[in-house]
């Protein structure tokens, strides 16, 4: 607690550790979510699914842009050991956040039943004390981590995330095992954890603080804050609302939807689908190496002012991830339906094309996150954000469409439809300069024979016999089939690999296990 926690040594070192937990978090969730799909039944997983979503959907709209603010604030305080500071912005947000979870509740308490759809009204009447408890016990861990992490603790606080993550994994196994598992005893599971985690994180923040208050001079006079409490504010409301712009797109407020307007089969399918999508995606390349590649993208344009040098690592990262979701397609398409009900104890199956759509998501969601990456080192990042604005209000409309259709599929077509607007204006409507020497989508072309050979081996083994053995050997063969494909039709050329190696060596380190 007395070392500088943004200094470099300290920096890398909660780096590793946040990565190490981070990467075990998503494991041990993974592993929870098979656990529970074959555990609680059709009717009480889709419960789940929404009793999850509703509550990511109400922290969400308590979160006040307090990441990026506090994030801003915080650093030159902790610098400054004002930790009276410190205590009263974390004290501030934590009960304003507080007061607006509890007047959104009891907003839903009292006119719930006018202003929600019948079903999401009855689901909250399932399980009562739990979204109430629930709400709050998210709403401490989410702004206590957000803490830590400005305070410098971001190792220790993914850490107790995965360790509340592991328990939860195995008290509902013990549940399982007893025999006692049902939809009630997993939602207190979740609301006892989240509330043990809330504590262990509020044990970091005031070991953090307590340290500063020996280190800090005898505390007198009025605060001192180094900057305006209402410039603060206006930067917390703005954030949210560019926050809020997006809410329409993220998969709790689409399981949301789903779950006002579908049956419980088709809810719990989209919403075990999107929980594998949301693991899947914290593993993909492009978001995995953003933290790692947009400083080192920034600093070589800042000496040498080259656009084609960042299209090249954006380029080779693109065609990485699509190698990935082409490589979950085959085994989708060529394996998917058996693979899912062996998955699911025979129970999401005939959801197989909700999965499909769901891939086509991350795709869309990999070209996004491939533009802010791109445009941020080079400030150019503005004009991008409003041309988003634009796009997702007009989208707004097909999203409404969607949900009185009562429609999945169309919700997660209109889903894809604000990444690929937003790209296609920029390249060819404004003329971006920085995209007008492409991306290198049209080398995506190259995907399509190892797609289809691993489909084709895929579906031929599985007609000869669908027993297990027959499954397992068909995503097996079909993985080969894929990956030598995929060699072979040298989606990476050595040469790229060259160039990139002089602004990111591990970006190039890891292509060339793929490269022809």
């Amino acid at each position: 607690m007395t070392q500088n926690p943004y200094g470099a040594a300290h920096v890398a070192r909660q780096a590793k550790w946040f990565a190490v937990a981070k990467a075990g978090s998503a494991f041990i969730a993974l592993a929870w979510q098979f656990v529970l799909v074959r555990g609680l039944t059709v009717v009480d997983y889709a419960s789940f699914t929404v009793f999850l979503a509703a509550n990511s959907v109400l922290v969400f709209l308590t979160l006040f842009g307090l990441d990026r603010v506090v994030y801003r604030a915080v650093p030159p305080l902790r610098a400054a050991l004002r930790w009276r500071e410190l205590a009263c912005l974390m004290l501030g947000f934590s009960l304003v956040r507080g007061l607006c979870i509890a007047g959104l509740l009891l907003l839903v308490w009292a006119l719930g039943q006018r202003l929600l759809p019948a079903q999401l009204y009855a689901e909250t009447q399932r399980l009562p004390w739990q979204y109430l408890a629930f709400s709050f016990a998210t709403g401490f861990t989410d702004s206590f981590a957000v803490y830590a992490n400005s305070l410098g603790r971001q190792g220790r606080q993914a850490m107790l995330l995965m360790g509340a993550t592991f328990l939860r994994m195995l008290l509902v196994v013990a549940a399982i095992w007893h025999g006692g598992f049902a939809l009630a005893t997993a939602a207190d599971i979740m609301v006892a954890t989240e509330f043990l985690l809330a504590a262990a994180l509020l044990v970091v923040l005031a070991r953090e603080l307590a340290g500063l208050r020996r280190q800090a001079p005898p505390a007198g006079g009025p605060l001192q804050w180094g900057f305006s409490l209402r410039a603060l504010v206006r930067d917390s409301l703005s954030t949210q609302l560019t926050y809020m712009v997006g809410l329409p797109f993220r998969g709790a407020l689409l399981r949301l939807i789903v779950g006002a307007v579908a049956s419980p089969l088709v809810v719990a399918a989209f919403g075990f689908f999107q929980a594998l999508s949301d693991r899947a995606y914290q593993f993909m390349p492009v978001f995995l190496m953003k933290g790692m590649l947009e400083p080192a993208m920034a600093s070589d344009f800042a000496q040498r002012r080259d656009y084609e040098r960042i299209r090249l690592v954006l380029r080779l990262v693109l065609r990485l991830n699509y190698l990935i979701l082409a490589l979950g397609l085959c085994l989708l398409i060529g394996s998917g339906a058996p693979l899912i009900d062996w998955v699911t104890h025979g129970r999401y199956g005939g959801e197989t094309m909700l999965a499909v759509l769901i891939l086509l998501q991350l795709g869309a969601m990999t070209l996004g996150e491939s533009l802010w990456m791109g445009l941020n080192p080079i400030g150019r990042l503005a004009y991008h954000n409003k041309v988003w604005l634009y796009v997702s209000l007009l989208c707004y409309l097909g999203v409404a469409a969607a949900a009185a259709a009562r429609s999945p599929a169309a919700l997660l077509l209109v889903a894809v439809l604000p990444y690929g607007m937003v790209f296609a204006w920029l390249r060819w409507v404004s003329g971006e300069p920085f995209l007008q020497g492409g991306l290198g989508l049209e080398q995506l072309w190259r995907l399509a024979p190892p797609l289809l050979g691993g489909i084709a081996v895929a579906r031929a083994i599985l007609w000869y016999s669908s027993a297990l053995p027959a499954l397992v050997l068909s995503v097996m063969m079909a993985s080969v089939v894929f990956a030598g494909l995929a060699r072979a039709m040298g989606l990476f050329d050595p040469r790229e690999l060259e160039q990139v190696a002089a602004i990111s060596p591990r970006l190039a380190r890891l292509l060339r296990w793929v490269s022809a």
